[in-house]
C-alpha cells in the first residue's frame, strides 16, 4: 500500500511537472522565438532568407556590416569593467560588525572558487542580447574523500533551457515559485547515466498539442531539474534564548523552553530531476529560494503580456538599411565600366596588346603612334574618368549610421563634443551617453543581490561546523578564519566565535570602479594632499606607497610601518584601535625610559659625578611619574569610554574585552614601576658610594 501510494506521488509530480513545463513555453513562445531570430541577428544573419536567395540567384551581392556587435560589446565590457561587489550588513542586536566582514569575505571566496564571473558575463551576454540570461547557485561536496560542502555559482549557458516562473513579476525574480532546467541528450548518454532506467523506448509519440511529445523523442530524450515551493501550516515557536524554531524542528532535550508560540505557514523547496516516465532523484534544497537567477535586459508589458527584449530588437530595421545601402554602393561601384583610353585608329599600331591590358596591368611605359592611320598627327591619348560613386547613396548610408547609433545609444569618442573644456566636464558628457543603457548594469545588480541573499540564506545551513575558510579581502588578498570555533573564555563559559548561524543579515551592493581603478584614484587624491601638506609623509606614508603599483612599493610601506605606531593597529583585533594606539604609544614610552636607564648606566660606569646623577636621575625620576601618570589617566578614560560603548553588545563580549583591555593596562603599569624601581635602586647604589668616598 505504501508503495502504491509512493508510486501515486510520483506520477503527480511528473504530471505537475509536464503542465508546468507547457504553461511556461505558451507564456513565453513569442518572446523565445523573436529572442531566437535577434541572436541569429546579431551573429550576422541579417538579410531575409528571401531576398538573399534571390540576389544569390542573380550572382549580385549581400553584404553585411555588422555594428550592433561591437555595440554589444562595448557595454558588455563596461559591466566586465566595473562589476558590482556584495557586501554583508548587521540588520539586529545580534549581528556583529566583524563577522559581517567575514561573510563579505565568504562571498568573494565562493565567487572566486566558483570562477563566477563566466557565468555573469554570459549571462550579461544574452540579457543585451535578447533580453534574459541565468545563473544559478548550487552546492556540492570539496572533494569526492570530504563531507564539508561549499557553496558555487554556475553559469547556464543556455537561457532557452530554463523555464521559469511566469507568474514572477520581480526585476530579479526572486517572488518565483516553480523553475525548470531541461537537457535533451541522446537516450544511449541516458541510459550510461542511468542504467535501469526507463528511456522511453516504448514510448508512443503523439500528435501535436500532446505535451508529451516535448519529452520523449525519437533518439532523445529531455531530463528535467525541477524547482518547486510546498507550503505546510505549522506552528513557530520562540525559545528561551531568543532563537526560533518550528514545531516539528523543536528538540525537547535542548533544555530550551517555549516562550511564545504562533501559527504560520513554512515553506520549504522541493528539488527533483524527472523524465516524463519516472523520477531519477530528488531531495529538498537547503534555502527557502529557489536558486536560479534570472537577468533581465528590458520589459514592457504589452496587451497584458510581458515583453523581453535587449539591445539588438529595435536595432534591426537601420542595421537592415545600412546594409542594403552598403550594398548598392558597392554594387555600383562593381558594375560601372573601367576607365577607358582615347586614341586616335592607328596610334596603338605595333602595341596592340599593351594597350589592351592598360587597365589590367600596371606597364611603367605605353607607347603609341603620332599619327593616325592616315598619316595625320594625332593628339596625346587620355583616358576618359568613370562616373564618381553616387553622392546620394553615400549621404543616405551616413544618416542610416547616425540613426543607428541613436537607436543602440552608443556614440563614437569622435562624436562627443571636443574643444577646450576640461576632463571633468568630458567625463560627464561620456556619462550621460552611457545612462542610454545604464539599465543592463541596473538590472544586473539587483540579480546580483539576490545572489548575495540566497547566499546568505545557504551560509548557516552548509557552513554549520567548525571549519577553516579562506576569505578574500576588498583587495583580493586571501586569509584564513576559523567558522563556529567552540572557546572556554576566562569566565569558564563557552562560548562560540564566528558563528554564521545566529544573527540576522543583509546584503548590499558596492557599485563603480574596482579595487584597482580606487588604488589609482586613492594615489592621486593623497599626491595632491601631500603638496599641500608635506607633513603627511611622517603620518601616512605607508599609506601611500601601499596604494602604489611599482615594484618595491609593498617594501618601502612596510619599513615606513615599522617606525609609525599608527601602522600599528591590527583591524582583527577585538581591542579598540584608539586603545591599540595608546598601547603602542606607552610601548614606546617604555622603550625610551629603557634607553635612558641604558645612558645613566654608561654615565654612572664612565665617572659622571654622583651630583649630577642624582640631579638629572631625580629629573627623569620625575619625567616618568608624570609621564606614566598621564598615559594613566588617557588609558583610564580609554577604557571607561571603550566599555560604555561595548553595553550594547552584551555583558559575556563587555567583561571580556574589558578584561582584555585592563590586562594591558596593568602589564604597563607593572613595566613602568619595575623601571621606577630600577632607578631607585641606581640612585641608591651611588648615594652609598658617595657616603664611602667621603669616608675614605
Amino acid at each position: 500500500m505504501a508503495e502504491d501510494t509512493q508510486s501515486a506521488d510520483f506520477d503527480s509530480r511528473i504530471e505537475q511537472a509536464k503542465k508546468f513545463l507547457q504553461l511556461a513555453n505558451e507564456a513565453d513562445t513569442t518572446n523565445r522565438s523573436e529572442a531566437l531570430e535577434d541572436l541569429r541577428f546579431g551573429a550576422g544573419d541579417q538579410w531575409p532568407v528571401e531576398i538573399q536567395n534571390s540576389r544569390t540567384l542573380e550572382a549580385r551581392p549581400c553584404l553585411t556590416i555588422n555594428k550592433i556587435d561591437p555595440s554589444v560589446r562595448q557595454i558588455t565590457n563596461q559591466i566586465r569593467q566595473q562589476r558590482p561587489r556584495m557586501k554583508c550588513h548587521g540588520m539586529n542586536s545580534q549581528s556583529d560588525k566583524k563577522l559581517a566582514e567575514i561573510i563579505t569575505g565568504i562571498f568573494r571566496h565562493i565567487e572566486v572558487q566558483s570562477d563566477a564571473d563566466q557565468a555573469y558575463d554570459n549571462a550579461n551576454d544574452f540579457q543585451v542580447r535578447m533580453g534574459w540570461g541565468y545563473w544559478r547557485v548550487t552546492t556540492d561536496y570539496i572533494s569526492d574523500d570530504s563531507f564539508d560542502q561549499e557553496i558555487f555559482i554556475k553559469q547556464i549557458t543556455n537561457p532557452f533551457t530554463v523555464y521559469f516562473d511566469p507568474n514572477s513579476v520581480m526585476p530579479d525574480g526572486s517572488d518565483a515559485e516553480e523553475c525548470m532546467v531541461t537537457e535533451v541528450i541522446p537516450k544511449a548518454q541516458f541510459r550510461a547515466m542511468y542504467p535501469g532506467a526507463d528511456d522511453g523506448g516504448n514510448f508512443t509519440l503523439r500528435g501535436t498539442g500532446d505535451s508529451d511529445a516535448m519529452w520523449v523523442m525519437k533518439e532523445d530524450v529531455r531530463i528535467a531539474e525541477y524547482f518547486y515551493t510546498v507550503r505546510s501550516q505549522t506552528t513557530l515557536y520562540l525559545l528561551s534564548d531568543g532563537s526560533k524554531v518550528f514545531k516539528e524542528d523543536y528538540d525537547k532535550d535542548s533544555g530550551l523552553t517555549i516562550m511564545e508560540e504562533r501559527e504560520t505557514v513554512r515553506k520549504d523547496i522541493h528539488w527533483c530531476k524527472l523524465t516524463a516516465m519516472e523520477i531519477l532523484e530528488e531531495g529538498v534544497w537547503a534555502g527557502k529560494y529557489i536558486p536560479i537567477v534570472p537577468v533581465y535586459g528590458q520589459q514592457l508589458i504589452v496587451d497584458s503580456k510581458r515583453k523581453r527584449f535587449g539591445l539588438i530588437r529595435q536595432a534591426k530595421d537601420p542595421q537592415r538599411m545600412y546594409n542594403y545601402w552598403s550594398t548598392s554602393m558597392t554594387e555600383s561601384i562593381a558594375l560601372a565600366p573601367k576607365a577607358k583610353w582615347l586614341i586616335a585608329e592607328g596610334q596603338d599600331e605595333g602595341h596592340e596588346q599593351e594597350w589592351a591590358q592598360a587597365n589590367t596591368k600596371a606597364f611603367p611605359v605605353l607607347r603609341y603612334k603620332q599619327k593616325d592611320i592616315e598619316g595625320i598627327p594625332a593628339p596625346v591619348p587620355s583616358r576618359i574618368q568613370p562616373e564618381p560613386p553616387p553622392a546620394g547613396v553615400m549621404g543616405a548610408m551616413g544618416v542610416i549610421d547616425q540613426d543607428l547609433k541613436s537607436v543602440l545609444g552608443v556614440f563614437d569618442p569622435n562624436q562627443v563634443p571636443n574643444g577646450n573644456i576640461s576632463g571633468k566636464a568630458l567625463n560627464g558628457q561620456q556619462q550621460q551617453i552611457d545612462l542610454t543603457n545604464y539599465h543592463y548594469y541596473d538590472n544586473f545588480t539587483r540579480s546580483l543581490r539576490w545572489t548575495g541573499k540566497i547566499i546568505l540564506d545557504l551560509i548557516p545551513k552548509v557552513y554549520d561546523t567548525q571549519r577553516t575558510l579562506r576569505i578574500i579581502g576588498d583587495d583580493g588578498k586571501p586569509d584564513l578564519v576559523t567558522l563556529n570555533e567552540r572557546k572556554i573564555n576566562e569566565m569558564g563559559v563557552e562560548e562560540v566565535l564566528n558563528n554564521v548561524t545566529v544573527g540576522e543579515y543583509d546584503v548590499v551592493m558596492d557599485t563603480g570602479p574596482g579595487y584597482n581603478s580606487k588604488r589609482q584614484e586613492a594615489v592621486d587624491s593623497m599626491m595632491t594632499l601631500l603638496s599641500a601638506d608635506p607633513g603627511l609623509m611622517q603620518t601616512a606614508g605607508d599609506l601611500i606607497f601601499r596604494n602604489m603599483d611599482f615594484p618595491g612599493s609593498d617594501v618601502i610601506a612596510d619599513r615606513m610601518a615599522a617606525a609609525n605606531p599608527l601602522a600599528q593597529v591590527n583591524d582583527k583585533s577585538d581591542v579598540p584601535p584608539q586603545v591599540q594606539m595608546q598601547l603602542a604609544q606607552s610601548q614606546q614610552v617604555i622603550k625610551q625610559l629603557q634607553q635612558q636607564i641604558q645612558q645613566m648606566q654608561l654615565e654612572q660606569k664612565y665617572g659622571m659625578s654622583v651630583k649630577q646623577m642624582q640631579e638629572t636621575e631625580e629629573t627623569k625620576r620625575e619625567l616618568m611619574r608624570q609621564t606614566a601618570k598621564a598615559h594613566d589617566i588617557e588609558m583610564r578614560d580609554s577604557e571607561r569610554k571603550y566599555v560604555a560603548e561595548l553595553n550594547v553588545h552584551g555583558k559575556a563580549q563587555d567583561a571580556d574585552l574589558k578584561s582584555q583591555t585592563q590586562l594591558e593596562v596593568e602589564h604597563i603599569k607593572a613595566q613602568v614601576a619595575l623601571l621606577l624601581a630600577q632607578v631607585d635602586k641606581m640612585s641608591e647604589k651611588a648615594s652609598t658610594q658617595q657616603t664611602i668616598e667621603r669616608a675614605i
